[in-house]
C-alpha cells in the first residue's frame, strides 16, 4: 500500500517539516505503507487558480504543470495523511490550496491528520472536514495529535510522549489499511 505524508505549514521557522519526519519513521517502523513525502513548501503550488475548474478536469489532464505533478503524487497513493497545523482555530491556507487544485483525484481517498499546535490541532481537523466531505474524501477518525509543539520535542529532537503519540499513529495507520483493503475487495 501507498501512503501519501503531506507537510502542509510553509510558514517559515515551522514545526511541520520535525512532525513529518517523526511520522514518516511511525510509517515505515510499522511496514505497512511504502511512503510518499510531499512538502508543500517545495511543492510550491500557485495560489492562482487555473480558470478552468478543477472539476471540470478528466484523467488529471490539467493545463497546468504543477497541476499534473501534484495530481500524479495523490493518483499513486492508496491513502493520505496531512501534516497540519492549526492557525487561529483553523487549518492553514497552503492545503486548503493544495486541495483546491486538484478534485477527481480525491474523490474516495481515505486520508487522516498529524494535527500540531497548542492543543494537537482540533479545530483545523474539524474545520477541514467541510472541506474533506466536498471533495470526496473518506475521512478516518483515528488521528494523531501533537499538543504544545513548542516543547513537544526534547533538545535532541526527539518527541516526547513518544509511546502516546506511536499508539495513536498506530491506531491511524491500522483504521487507513483497514479502508484501503475494503477499498480493493
Amino acid at each position: 500500500m501507498k501512503l501519501l505524508v503531506v507537510t502542509t505549514s510553509v510558514r517559515e521557522g515551522r514545526s511541520g517539516k520535525k512532525v513529518s519526519d517523526w511520522f514518516v519513521g511511525e510509517v515505515e517502523k510499522d511496514g505497512r505503507f511504502e511512503v510518499d513525502n510531499v512538502d508543500l513548501k517545495e511543492l510550491n503550488l500557485s495560489y492562482e487558480l487555473p480558470e478552468k475548474l478543477a472539476g471540470s478536469v478528466q484523467n488529471s489532464e490539467y493545463d497546468n504543470e504543477e497541476d499534473v505533478k501534484w495530481a500524479k503524487h495523490v493518483n499513486k497513493t492508496d491513502a493520505v495523511v496531512f501534516v497540519m497545523p492549526e492557525y487561529n482555530h483553523g487549518y492553514p491556507a497552503s492545503i486548503k490550496n493544495a486541495v483546491d487544485h486538484l478534485y477527481h483525484e480525491w474523490n474516495g481517498k481515505p486520508v487522516s491528520f498529524v494535527g500540531y499546535g497548542s492543543a494537537g490541532a482540533p479545530y483545523a481537523i474539524g474545520s477541514f472536514a467541510d472541506v474533506a466531505y466536498w471533495t470526496k474524501m473518506d475521512i478516518v477518525n483515528a488521528h494523531v495529535g501533537i499538543s504544545e509543539i513548542w516543547a513537544a520535542f526534547d533538545e535532541d529532537g526527539k518527541l516526547r510522549h513518544q509511546d502516546y503519540h506511536a499508539y495513536e499513529a498506530k491506531t491511524m495507520l491500522d483504521s487507513l489499511t483497514h479502508k484501503v483493503e475494503a477499498k480493493k475487495n
